[in-house]
């Protein structure tokens, strides 16, 4: 019974690391993103070198490691919310795991006439919307499990204008925001 309970507590915590990035991603908290992976952990998602490394120096051509190169691209969208789906956890042992996660990502894309659009962008603003699978092996270290390495697997993608804008009559305490003004880091559990 022990060895059932020990894999199910394993799996829950290999599971909240999954959801906390999907936070971490949509609020632009780096503290939190840099916290799931492990120090010489890899990617492979639109970014291939490390995941979490601050002390490697950017430059104009490598931002150092996928947590500055998502906080650098994401900061030029308005807005973005990943929903995931499907998880499955297999352990391989002790302290492996690989982790499949299926993800929709919806981007709200500066438009070019904004001044923190990305110098790509579209002469408005864009709807850009992923789908895909997070593959990643989870190591246990020191009693915590994290991410050591993700490859991010693109099954679908899609680029629209956008569609609706009626957020602008919200009361903008219940609109989503980036770190730290989104209500979430208000609650005493965060």
């Amino acid at each position: 019974m022990s060895d059932a309970l020990n894999q199910l507590l394993a799996k829950q915590e290999i599971l909240e690391v999954v959801v906390r990035y999907a936070r971490a991603i949509d609020r632009l908290d780096e503290t939190l993103l840099r916290s799931l992976f492990h120090p010489e952990s890899t990617h492979n998602h639109f970014y291939q070198g490390p995941s979490s490394a601050p002390e490697r120096a950017a430059s104009e051509d490598d931002p150092g490691d996928f947590v500055r190169y998502a906080i650098a691209v994401l900061s030029t969208h308005a807005r973005t919310h990943h929903q995931l789906g499907n998880t499955l956890i297999e352990l391989t042992g002790e302290t492996e795991a690989h982790v499949e996660t299926y993800f929709t990502a919806f981007h709200k894309m500066r438009g070019a006439g904004d001044p923190l659009a990305g110098p790509d962008a579209f002469d408005t603003e864009m709807d850009f919307f992923v789908g895909g699978r997070y593959l990643d092996k989870f190591e246990l270290r020191d009693g915590r499990w994290k991410i050591i390495h993700r490859t991010g697997m693109t099954d679908w993608m899609r680029l629209d204008p956008p569609s609706a804008r009626g957020m602008s009559g919200m009361d903008p305490s219940v609109v989503g925001q980036r770190f730290p003004d989104d209500f979430i880091y208000q609650l005493p559990s965060v």
